[in-house]
């Protein structure tokens, strides 16, 4: 039976996952369970799944706790940039990362890869798109030419004036339920970007053979092109149960009923492409992924300030998209070795972006 750490216990991947395990979905041993608040539920949940917890809220203690937890596989659900320590610990230690964090790739890059392969731990992507494009390699990975990301286009997909939009209007997303940060960077496309450059990394794909589409209905999470023509494609429901089990399980047992199998008695799917003016900030990401170097960094760093804005009514929407510009209008070329140079990157990022809030 395999032993499963879940960081981020409390969020909305680690309590799929745990509901999951819960429901009998998957037969593993919940050997630790982290979360940064809701310390009341976490001691419930450590109860009911028979396992030590943690607060994550000191490196210190999450280093020594996934030391001795004697797992063989971690749920990093952390959300944003913290999770790239907590994936680093985890690699450190050669436990395999089910990886739900993005920002661990994408800040990451060729030395959290690099990292991973030195200590014999393996990455096994958990975001619906690239837990798709995992799969459908299997067996094809010298036959594709492209790697084709689907993306719900978000709540403005049709509108055009974006000056007056508010955080509400900015979080109600169409197909998924999730927090206010990623449903932003949703409305804007940066987290398309982002898992374009995630993309990038983790299956070794160059920017020009990275396509987007607009779908949106969400069932075709990826798709992968091949030399020959052919088009593979993934479809499910919209449930993140799927991927998440899957890259826990990563074909150690035979999996069933995981979600409910779709129905093709009154089925659409449609697909369109995306309006680069409209979404600036998927353009940059492709820009970023073709520079590498310390561009994805500044890219999260100054999103991440600029949502924060944002939500705190400092910046208006259509602002996001000019501070992550600003910042990116920088000489990023080096590259980053170590954690601590990955630290620094992403500090001159967030300095350069609250100067450009500044400014406003």
């Amino acid at each position: 039976m395999r032993k499963v750490l879940i960081l981020g216990a409390t969020g909305s991947i680690g309590t799929t996952a745990l509901n999951a395990v819960r429901d009998g979905k998957l037969d593993v041993k919940i050997t630790g369970l982290a979360a940064r608040h809701n310390e009341d539920k976490l001691k419930a949940l450590a109860d009911e799944f028979d396992c030590p917890y943690i607060i994550n809220d000191d490196s210190e203690k999450l280093d020594a706790f996934i030391a001795s937890s004697d797992s063989d596989i971690a749920l990093n659900g952390i959300a944003g940039s913290p999770g790239l320590e907590a994936s680093l610990m985890c690699i450190k230690h050669s436990v395999d990362l089910a990886l739900a964090n993005k920002e661990s790739v994408v800040m990451g890059g060729s030395f959290l890869f690099e990292s991973a392969q030195k200590n014999g731990a393996k990455i096994i992507p958990v975001d619906s798109e690239h837990s798709a494009i995992y799969n459908l390699l299997r067996g094809h990975e010298d036959e594709v030419s492209k790697l084709v990301i689907t993306a719900s286009g978000g709540p403005f997909l049709n509108r055009r004036d974006l000056e007056n939009v508010t955080v509400e209007e900015a979080c109600s997303h169409p197909t998924w339920k999730m927090g206010r940060k990623i449903s932003i960077d949703s409305s804007t496309l940066a987290n398309k970007g982002l898992e374009v450059i995630e993309a990038g990394f983790l299956f070794n794909m160059p920017a020009e053979k990275i396509e987007v589409t607009i779908h949106r209905q969400s069932i075709v999470h990826s798709m992968i092109r091949l030399e020959n023509g052919a088009v593979y494609a993934q479809l499910s429901p919209p449930d993140m149960t799927l991927p998440i089990i899957s890259a826990l399980n990563d074909g150690h047992q035979d999996l069933h009923n995981v979600v409910n199998p779709l129905s093709f008695e009154d089925l659409t799917l449609t697909f369109s492409s995306w309006d680069r003016n409209q979404f600036p900030l998927l353009s940059l990401a492709y820009n970023v992924l073709s520079g590498k170097a310390a561009y994805p960094i500044a890219f999260n760093a100054a999103d991440e300030v600029a949502v924060s804005a944002f939500i705190e009514g400092r910046i208006r929407y259509t602002q996001i998209a000019e501070v992550v510009e600003r910042v990116l209008d920088h000489d990023w070329s080096e590259s980053a070795h170590s954690f601590e140079e990955i630290k620094h990157y992403d500090s001159l990022a967030r300095e350069r972006a609250s100067s450009c809030l500044a400014s406003f």
